[in-house]
């Protein structure tokens, strides 16, 4: 019996050892996670400011809590866009066109880079096209972030088709950072969150009205790590879905229109994402897939196709583009 209770005591005190250990490996795992959680919020929060253009060097940690907090307000704007597609449609979107001319119009779509970002309206794409071709032109490219979602999210708009006329020439103006855009990686959706994001989900193209799934930063900068992988192949893959799918919500009101995708190439192209698109796959659902580069024999890369934020196309590239596009569809 004492023998028992000896090695019962053992065991007592074995397992005090134990969970002792135990518990000093746990606090330190908690300590080493709360500092890579500061240091991945510090890292994504220099993220912000620097797209912000502020001076990060220059801020308090109070200063980069508050640029990063500011970006919660997108949540609810994921939850609610069409609150926020009212707003845009009062300050995002350019006016019609060429609406003395009497053939049927084109309907522009895209990001900022088919809107004419930075640019007076006769120096857009759409103001040229109308010039040349004596047609109105709908540009309904919002000179924001979106691309793609804001296409199909239009295209399901009943008002969209009270708004626009049947068209003879759909352009959609393509880069590769629509893959970007749409891809479901949460780290990149912080720079900007785009509001708006349409996932596949049994077979089918839906919005997703959730938040980021990682609250965590910790979580959201590890992600950052498999986005290109996510890019090349999910990413891919959905912009060929949600073309299709804009499609057929167009074939639902419109039967006789060509559908252009015009993919712009430019010293920001990423020509590894480009090629994985499926284009082939979409010229044979009837899409017309067009390259900057068979308009105009090269990639538009010199300073004056650059406009002056470093970003977008000048008027200058639109001047070259323009004209031949104008010469491929006629």
């Amino acid at each position: 019996m004492k023998y028992l209770n000896t090695e019962n005591n053992h065991f007592k005190t074995d397992m005090k050892k134990f969970f002792k250990f135990f518990f000093i490996i746990l606090i330190n795992l908690l300590i080493l996670f709360i500092v890579l959680e500061y240091l991945c919020f510090l890292s994504l929060a220099q993220g912000v400011a620097q797209y912000q253009n502020k001076e990060y060097k220059n801020l308090n940690i109070i200063q980069k809590f508050k640029i990063l907090k500011n970006y919660k307000y997108s949540r609810y704007a994921l939850k609610n866009f069409d609150e926020v597609y009212k707003i845009i449609k009062e300050n995002n979107l350019r006016k019609p066109v060429g609406l003395e001319y009497t053939k049927k119009p084109i309907l522009i779509m895209g990001c900022s880079y088919a809107y004419g970002w930075g640019l007076d309206e006769k120096d857009t794409l759409g103001y040229k096209l109308s010039q040349i071709m004596k047609r109105p032109v709908y540009n309904r490219a919002y000179g924001w972030y979106w691309g793609l979602q804001t296409m199909l999210y239009q295209a399901r708009r009943k008002d969209f088709y009270e708004e626009v006329p049947e068209p003879e020439y759909i352009i959609y103006v393509f880069i590769d950072d629509h893959i970007n855009r749409i891809c479901r990686s949460d780290a990149h959706n912080l720079f900007p969150y785009p509001h708006l994001r349409y996932i596949k989900r049994n077979g089918q193209i839906v919005r997703e009205k959730f938040p980021q799934r990682y609250n965590l930063y910790i979580f959201r900068k590890y992600t950052l790590k498999r986005h290109y992988g996510l890019l090349k192949t999910q990413g891919c893959n959905l912009a060929v879905d949600i073309f299709k799918e804009t499609k057929k919500e167009f074939d639902k009101h419109w039967s006789n229109y060509k559908f252009i995708i015009l993919v712009y190439q430019d010293h920001m192209m990423n020509k590894d994402l480009e090629e994985n698109i499926k284009f082939n796959e979409l010229e044979k659902d009837g899409f017309i897939v067009i390259k900057s580069s068979e308009l105009t024999g090269r990639i538009m890369n010199k300073p004056e196709d650059i406009h002056d934020d470093k970003i977008h196309p000048s008027k200058n590239a639109w001047s070259i583009i323009a004209p031949k596009l104008a010469e491929k569809l006629i």
